[in-house]
Parts: structure tokens; sequence; C-alpha cells
């Protein structure tokens, strides 16, 4: 049986990032009349599934907030280290290329908090994440106008999902703004499944969007690996090549 999310993405099926997938002109139509968003001027927590998911989906924002001198901490989930079975100590290349990332992305300190979460079952370790989400945004109350970045919960990812609807139980719970990006529901969904979604665009400038790009090719493993098909191909990094950075509200 087949299990359809709210994304009308099949979550059941084989996924193959070298498919062609969505094209980004439909979805620039879509965001072309999205209004302008930006969080509240405080900090950020953003939360990422695997090591690039935050760039990909906020890097450049997480450049714009650290260029202010604003908080910024990302909270990596897990190493990434099942997305090549039989690839020994991809998890230490990913962290590493974590690390380039966020220097190259940012001037200013981006602090990391690694929970290291099994990739790929990161549903069975939810209360580990909650605490972890909770610890984090708990260092902020008392007036701090905090916004939790999150991965979409119907990005047809399972760690995404699951990453995604804990964020946004502790968003409500904890009464702190959320905005939520997404990473494969750009390349596996459209915008016709998602006719409700409440979008908000953040503008990049120049040098947001050039820092994010060399920011995106230090992941080497998953852009330009040697001897395997990239994870992330071009067909797919064309959706993060944007003047802006999208995002659910």
């Amino acid at each position: 049986m087949h299990s359809v999310d709210s994304s009308g993405i099949d979550s059941t099926a084989s996924f193959d990032p070298m498919a062609q997938g969505t094209e980004e002109s439909a979805w620039a139509g879509l965001l072309a009349a999205t209004p302008a968003w930006s969080p509240d001027d405080g900090p950020l927590v953003v939360v990422a599934p695997h090591p690039d998911d935050e760039v990909l989906g906020a890097g450049g924002l997480i450049r714009s907030w650290a260029a202010r001198g604003a908080s910024v901490t990302v909270l990596s989930v897990t190493d990434g280290e099942a997305a090549y079975p039989g690839w020994r100590a991809l998890g230490s290349v990913r962290r590493e290329e974590l690390n380039q990332a966020l220097r190259t992305l940012s001037p200013s300190h981006v602090a990391v908090r690694r929970l290291g979460l099994p990739d790929g079952q990161i549903a069975g370790h939810l209360n580990r994440l909650r605490n972890a989400i909770l610890s984090l945004v708990g260092r902020f109350s008392g007036g701090s106008r905090l916004t939790l970045i999150a991965p979409y919960e119907g990005d047809g990812h399972p760690d995404h999902e699951a990453v995604g609807k804990v964020c946004v139980e502790v968003a409500r719970a904890e009464r702190i703004a959320i905005a939520r990006y997404a990473i494969w529901a750009w390349h596996r969904s459209s915008p016709a499944t998602l006719p409700d979604a409440r979008w908000g665009r953040f503008a990049l400038s120049d040098d947001a969007r050039r820092a994010k790009a060399r920011a995106v090719q230090c992941f080497k493993s998953q852009v330009r690996p040697e001897w395997r098909d990239p994870i992330v191909p071009p067909h797919v990094l064309s959706h993060f090549n944007r003047p802006y950075e999208a995002f659910l509200l």
C-alpha cells in the first residue's frame, strides 16, 4: 500500500535523485508572487537532518544573519553516513564537509551541535531529538525572538519528515516562530500538490548567493563524488540557485 502525504509525494515509492523531477521553472512561477519574509530580529536555530541540508535550505539566511552579528546555531541531527552504503567513514567525511562549508559560508562563527543520531533511523529516536531541540531553544528564553528554521515535514524523505514534525511540535508547544525549508519536495513534489501552502521569500544579496554557492560545493561527497552518481545532481541543485530562499510559514 502506498502512502501519499500532504505534499503529494508517495513516501513508499523508490527514490532516484538522478530522475529529472520537477523543473525549477515550474516553481519559479509560483514563487514569483510570494511575499517577502524575514525572521524576527533575534537568534536562529537551524535544524538539519543531514550535513548539507542547512546550507541548501537556508545557507543564504545563515550568511545574512551571521554577517549582522546575530546568533546562529545549527543542530546537525545525523552525520549522513548512510548516503552511500559501503562507503566507510562517510560520516566523518560529511562532518568535515559541514565544518568547511560553514567556514566558507560565514566569516562569523556559526555554532554547531552534533547530535549523532543514526542516518535513516531518526523516527526511532524522537525523544533524543526533541530534548536536543528543547535544550537549544531554551537557551534563548526570556524575551529573545528566536526563530526555528526546520526541514519541511512533508519533504518526501523519512528523516526530513521526522525532524520537521518534531520541530513543528516544539514550536507550537513553546510558542516560538518557525519557518520550514524544502529540500526534496522541490524535486519530487509540484506546485499543484501544495495549493494552500503559505510561502515567504527571503531575498539574498549577491554576496550571500556567492557564499552559499561556494559552501554547497564543499559537500563534495554529495554533489561530485568520485565513481558514484551524486546524491544532489545539477538538476536538483538548480532549486537552490535562486536569488532568494523560500520557506513555508
